[in-house]
């Protein structure tokens, strides 16, 4: 499978990321609202990157947060952005994890599953070092979701890469009932990315999304000009705003 250099990406992967106070108060309210941890409960962000949600966690939500990642540079990232030293940071292997079994309240996953060779793997460790009554939260953009989006309408190789590799929320929840997780739901969520077109432009221009560091040049340059003619022509198109995204959450439950 393809992977994205977060080596590389770490140095710029804010620039395009950044979510408005707006939306982050919105999944914080769903995470708070789903996990029903309470202020003090130990949360996982695993696959946390820059720590864009596991900061917020921490300072807002109040919850003993840890962040995970297989990437040092991004690790290192997000370091710096803790100033206030409020979010425990590990590297670590999504799919061999080392923390002990029942270590914490809730996991919670942002678009991490489709970068790993055995997503099977990463939710079973999920299960596993969850507590009795701990909840795994998924987040992330299914395939059926994002097949006819910007980025994948205007730059085909994308969509050549993530036919390959992102799952549909079918398969999602049934790795997570498959783990053993039980009363397995899912959310859609739409979320406002930009305020106008020209912001779509920049966003997809600063590579907002790592698969758009794994095409061609070539093709990457031809995209941003078809995506910026088209946003002269339609400026309030609303499919320049929106992205649709999914919360999907399971529970384990205590035996017995």
């Amino acid at each position: 499978m393809r992977k994205a250099d977060y080596g590389k990406i770490a140095a710029f992967y804010d620039r395009g990321r950044s979510l408005s106070e707006q939306n982050m108060e919105m999944w914080l309210a769903l995470v708070s609202r789903y996990s029903g941890a309470q202020e003090g409960a130990e949360v996982l962000d695993l696959g946390c990157g820059t720590g864009r949600f596991a900061i917020p966690m921490a300072a807002q939500l109040h919850f003993r947060v840890t962040g995970a990642d297989s990437s040092p540079e991004m690790l290192g990232r997000a370091r710096e952005k803790d100033t206030a030293a409020q979010v425990s940071w590990d590297q670590k292997d999504a799919q061999k994890l080392t923390y002990p079994d029942a270590s914490f309240d809730a996991v919670f996953m942002s678009h991490l599953l489709h970068h790993t060779d055995s997503p099977p793997s990463v939710v079973a460790e999920c299960w596993r070092v969850l507590r009795s009554s701990g909840v795994l939260l998924v987040r992330y953009g299914a395939i059926e979701q994002i097949r006819d989006d910007i980025e994948h309408t205007f730059i085909p190789e994308v969509l050549a890469i993530d036919e390959a590799r992102t799952l549909s929320i079918g398969t999602v929840e049934g790795l997570i009932k498959d783990a053993g997780f039980s009363d397995v739901v899912s959310e859609e969520v739409v979320q406002q990315t930009c305020e106008t077109g020209a912001a779509r432009v920049e966003l997809v221009t600063a590579k907002h999304t790592s698969v758009l560091t794994m095409v061609s040049d070539k093709a990457f340059q031809e995209g941003i000009r078809k995506l910026t003619a088209y946003v002269a022509s339609n400026p309030d198109d609303p499919w320049l705003l929106f992205d649709r995204m999914t919360l999907t959450l399971g529970h384990k439950r205590s035996e017995g």
